[in-house]
């Protein structure tokens, strides 16, 4: 009988194509037009489907879907991020430590561009939105990252700050180049290493 439970069906491999489907037409819609000016009517018609199919898939309608993208965006971030903890050696030099925390950075906000337009683009309804607090609550992509940080303050390799508050610096210079730089990875890994060279001196004792 378990056995029969655990079987995926081809029918269960279509609904979760035509749920993935859903939802990067949804975020495309989303970062492009903004969440509220993406009808359910605009969204059905771009996947070309009847809007009972839709709510089948998602019976809270478009606020489901918008919850569903934040909060499975946010667990693929934090799955990239704690591939990347185990590189984090207390031997790094403060320079190679943060190259690795703009990585993770970089990995994150190029990763899915249309989600961090989506954000960008609702940040003031969002923020006053109880719900997102419940979907993102626990570990951060970043906690790990202020965790290494602190102790290397202090060890006395860094001088005393708010630290969250300079990684707040820190990471909003590269979603502010990420938005608005043109696609070149050759720009954007110079960009990275004048930041990293910046920040190094400018945390350093």
């Amino acid at each position: 009988m378990s056995e029969e439970k655990d079987r995926v069906t081809s029918r269960d491999i279509k609904a979760q194509e035509r749920r993935q489907q859903i939802l990067v037409v949804a975020k495309k819609l989303f970062a492009e037009n903004g969440y509220h000016a993406t009808s359910m009517r605009t969204l059905n018609k771009a996947l070309g489907v009847a809007e009972a199919l839709t709510y089948h898939y998602f019976p809270g309608g478009k606020l489901e879907i918008l919850q569903t993208i934040i909060r499975e965006g946010q667990a693929a971030r934090i799955a990239e991020v704690k591939t990347l903890v185990p590189l984090f050696h207390d031997d790094l030099s403060l320079r190679e430590a943060l190259l690795l925390a703009a990585r993770i950075g970089a990995n994150l906000f190029t990763a899915d561009k249309e989600l961090l337009q989506i954000v960008m683009r609702e940040r003031n309804w969002l923020r006053r939105e109880a719900w997102l607090a419940m979907l993102i609550e626990g570990d951060t992509p970043a906690q790990f990252l202020y965790d290494f940080f602190t102790r290397r303050m202090e060890q006395g390799e860094i001088r005393e700050m708010d630290l969250q508050f300079a990684f707040m610096q820190f990471f909003a210079s590269m979603v502010i180049h990420f938005l608005f730089a043109e696609d070149d990875s050759s720009d954007d890994t110079h960009y990275i290493e004048r930041l990293v060279d910046f920040t190094a001196r400018l945390w350093s004792r």
